[in-house]
């Protein structure tokens, strides 16, 4: 089972101490290294991930413990069987927490990005992208982000895989080509009613998995411990 919260990056202040207190000093000296929006983006990430586990997994101890892999990914060494995803862009951070391998990625939709998908995306997306009109061109370009971004956090990969090893068929539900066999995923568009200007997606390693609720907490402060 998945779920996807989302939060706004300004509900939370990355020095207040009843919130500072949800999260490990390891995360809190890796979250004070960073400067400006980074900061307060990566803490109310953090908080976002320490509530959605308190809700869904109330056995796992907080203030949680979270390793990095060698590739990047942020995961519970010692709780392999619950895995998460976090993603801010804007004003937004979201998390996503599963049973099985996640990953979740959100991107304001602004202009001046269009040529990323020249320089990185698969042919048959760049050929997408070229045949509509324009009026459809930034949504294409948005969902195919999100989703690839998505897929390869759910990997564990990160970046170590190109973006154009691989291309996404726009659809409902979409689907994913991969140049190599690769275990089941089901990529989903989450709907983001909170915010005009967004895009949202999810990638879940399982085949078949039920789209999630993404629900927003309006209220953070209300989750202190």
């Amino acid at each position: 089972m998945t779920a996807v919260y989302a939060m706004r990056i300004c509900a939370v202040s990355p020095d207040e101490p009843t919130l500072r207190a949800l999260l490990s000093p390891d995360r809190l000296a890796y979250i004070d290294r960073l400067h400006g929006s980074g900061r307060a983006q990566s803490f109310a990430a953090s908080v976002l991930l320490s509530r959605a586990v308190a809700l869904h997994v109330p056995a796992l101890t907080q203030p949680l413990e979270i390793s990095i892999a060698p590739q990047g990914k942020p995961y519970f060494a010692h709780h392999p069987g619950c895995c998460f995803s976090l993603s801010h862009a804007g004003e937004w951070a979201v998390c996503a927490l599963s049973d099985h391998p996640v990953g979740v990625d959100i991107e304001r939709c602004t202009d001046g990005r269009r040529d990323i998908a020249a320089r990185f995306f698969h042919e048959e997306e760049v050929r997408l992208l070229r045949s509509l009109p324009a009026t459809q061109h930034d949504n294409a370009f948005y969902a195919l982000w999100v989703l690839k971004e998505a897929f390869v956090k759910a990997t564990g990969q990160g970046l170590a895989l190109p973006l154009r090893s691989f291309w996404i068929e726009l659809g409902a539900p979409p689907v994913l080509h991969a140049d190599k066999p690769v275990v089941p995923y089901t990529l989903t568009l989450l709907p983001f009613a909170a915010a005009d200007g967004y895009c949202v997606g999810l990638c879940e390693q399982q085949a078949h998995a039920s789209a999630p609720t993404l629900t927003i907490l309006d209220e953070p402060l209300a989750f202190s411990t």
